[in-house]
């Protein structure tokens, strides 16, 4: 099958009309009788300005089509200057001229826009506290914002690839290599053009977790508090009422026995009481208190513990339940300094990513074990195991967090509330 073109065809127009005055000069050659010479001069004469404009306007014409095609190629490489068919002021070519300029616009405010867009999605990504990546289609980093940074504990991470991230994908589906079980990656497309990326977002589980834990022991409590109230409530009562009885119907002993039940039952008592407590904290009623503020009611709680303010400004808190958390956390560390016969409890206000606010004592330290936030666990002979626990339900109503460490380079333990800012 012959193929068709453009130059074939406006050959082909050209060359029909040609022959035909060609075939018209030879009938004026024979009918006139003119000789060689004349006849040739003739045909010279009028078919070779025919031919020498004919080729004029073949290139001219085709020349045009040639800087449309380079235009074009221009604007799919994002050239929005309209300069190749710049000499062409009227006619169809200017009109032309005139499309593809608004054609280019229109292009360039696309791109505008969707620059702005992109801009606005990595701006709006850096503010985010969730850790997210984005990877490019060579499945290295392209993108990151600050929480990234903080989750891998480095400041840069762009060109770095699956393997060096504790990443792997399988059916789409994005896994952390690492035994990590606080964060999920969720992945998203996002194009760009012809270029394809994928944005991980690093979903924190914890909160989940913080709620099934806290539903857990809150019915673990209701349990108890049900079950041991009700057994106990009788023998103190009956405890009581033996008491009473005419001293003649008792011996020493039946009264030592009776005092000895009534203690411990009311001892009881009081415990559960106080393991009941756990699952009545009322929700926060956060307010930016200023850090000063917090400093001062603290002195006024504590008259004997040194209060610094590294930084000032202020916190979103509920102060009534900071200040309980802190009466907690300053009599544990009291108590810790006894231990140890030493004294001296600082309050540290500071902030770096957050906001820091943190007790430390001058004892012999902790025993940073999994139980440590355990209901029910204690490493004191009469510990109930509610204070810490207590205090770490009070920051975290407040979305904030506890954690309790040994200090590094001196004797001593630090508790650190942590609140973002």
């Amino acid at each position: 099958m012959q193929k068709h073109s453009l130059e074939r065809t406006v050959i082909t127009l050209f060359t029909l009309p040609c022959l035909i005055l060609l075939g018209l000069l030879i009938f004026l050659i024979v009918h006139f009788k003119l000789d060689f010479l004349e006849g040739t001069t003739l045909i010279i004469a009028l078919l070779a300005p025919s031919i020498v404009v004919f080729t004029a306007l073949y290139r001219r014409f085709f020349n045009t089509l040639d800087s449309v095609a380079v235009q074009l190629d221009g604007l799919a490489n994002e050239e929005f200057t309209v300069w190749h068919l710049a000499k062409y002021s009227a006619g169809r070519v200017a009109g032309l001229k005139r499309d593809l300029h608004t054609i280019a616009k229109r292009i360039q405010n696309k791109r505008h826009e969707y620059a702005q867009n992109e801009s606005f999605i990595f701006d709006f990504i850096n503010e985010l506290e969730l850790p997210i990546i984005v990877i490019d289609s060579q499945s290295q980093v392209y993108h990151h914002n600050q929480a990234a940074s903080n989750y891998y504990q480095k400041t840069n991470l762009l060109g770095n690839d699956l393997t060096s991230l504790g990443l792997s994908v399988d059916a789409d589906k994005w896994q952390l290599e690492q035994n990590n079980q606080r964060h999920k990656v969720v992945a998203h497309a996002l194009n760009r053009g012809n270029r394809h990326y994928r944005l991980l977002v690093f979903v924190s589980i914890e909160q989940s977790l913080r709620h099934n834990e806290k539903e857990a022991w809150q019915k673990l409590v209701r349990v108890l508090n049900h079950e041991v109230r009700n057994s106990l409530t009788p023998i103190y009562s009956m405890a009581q009422s033996l008491q009473e009885l005419p001293k003649l119907t008792q011996s020493d002993l039946q009264t030592t026995m009776l005092n000895v039940i009534e203690k411990r039952a009311e001892h009881l008592l009081e415990f559960v009481a106080s393991y009941s407590k756990l699952s009545q904290i009322p929700s926060a009623k956060l307010a930016s208190v200023t850090t000063d503020e917090i400093a001062k009611r603290c002195e006024a709680l504590f008259p004997e513990v040194d209060i610094i303010i590294e930084q000032s400004g202020s916190i979103t808190c509920d102060i009534e339940q900071l200040e309980q958390a802190l009466l907690n956390l300053v009599k544990n560390a009291n108590e810790a300094n006894l231990t140890a016969n030493s004294s001296g409890v600082t309050i540290r206000i500071s902030q770096t990513d957050n906001w820091q606010i943190a007790i430390e004592d001058n004892g012999i330290g902790v025993d940073l074990n999994d139980n440590l936030f355990v209901p029910f666990y204690s490493t004191k002979p009469e510990g109930s195991g509610i204070g810490l626990v207590l205090s770490r339900e009070l920051i975290r109503n407040q979305n904030g967090e506890l954690t309790l460490t040994n200090k590094h380079h001196e004797q001593g333990a630090v508790a650190t509330i942590t609140f973002a800012n």
